[in-house]
């Protein structure tokens, strides 16, 4: 059994991500997470084989009576810090909609993006999958990364 956590705020993509891994792999055990802090705490409390891991997220989970805060573009690369500086080298793959990130100087395509975490988290960053929910192409991707794991 392997033990996925899956940080994403976006219900509809997880919901597409998790249908897909149930009809393409088996025996998987899913947790979903919605914010950087819950993602962290799941993070260091638990021991996991797989992170599935957007790379923006809100601080907090949004709630009724919470509006998370701050949405932080780089929320997927501070968790990714964070796993390091604790030595949790959880297998991560970074799942996301956007093809840059930040604004203005800070901006940075995905290319470019994937090359910072391959040199920053070499023990433990997979790959970087662009999704996108009118094409097919993300799963492709993600199943294989998945199976060689």
């Amino acid at each position: 059994m392997k033990k996925i956590l899956i940080a994403e705020d976006d219900q509809n993509k997880y919901d597409r991500i998790s249908a897909f891994l149930i009809t393409s792999l088996s025996s998987l055990e899913f947790k979903h997470v919605k914010s950087y802090q819950t993602a962290l705490k799941f993070l260091l409390s638990e021991s996991w084989d797989i992170l599935l891991l957007d790379m923006s997220l809100p601080t907090y989970d949004i709630t009724d009576n919470e509006d998370g805060y701050y949405f932080d573009a780089f929320a997927g690369r501070s968790i990714m810090m964070e796993m390091q500086r604790k030595s949790v080298f959880t297998s991560t793959i970074i799942i996301t909609q956007f093809e840059s990130f930040g604004e203005g100087q800070e901006r940075i395509s995905l290319d470019e993006l994937n090359q910072m975490l391959q040199r920053d988290f070499p023990k433990f960053y997979i790959d970087t999958i662009y999704y996108n929910p009118a094409q097919s192409d993300w799963k492709q991707k993600l199943l294989q990364k998945m199976e060689s794991l």
